[in-house]
């Protein structure tokens, strides 16, 4: 497992969502490219719904951090009998 510093970008267009993996170099290189609007207009600040189908055409969201795995560590059966 491998707790590698990522950047999330989750994109709106016509009623689909993708998510897409980037480094920062990667995410950089993105965004002067022009991929997000030429200054960056398509870019959230925060999260306006919860269901991307109501976020704005070509919206995208960044969002920086790691992927975890959750992982069950005990369990624990227990009977009583009254």
């Amino acid at each position: 497992m491998t707790n590698k510093e990522v950047y999330f970008v989750i994109r709106n267009s016509d009623g689909d969502t993708t998510v897409i993996e980037r480094n920062k170099e990667d995410l950089i290189a993105d965004l002067e490219a022009g991929e997000f609007g030429i200054e960056g207009e398509k870019i959230l600040e925060r999260i306006p719904n919860n269901d991307t189908n109501y976020w704005y055409e070509g919206s995208v969201l960044i969002i920086k951090g790691t992927i975890v795995v959750p992982k069950a560590v005990e369990h624990i059966t227990k009977f009583e009998i009254g």
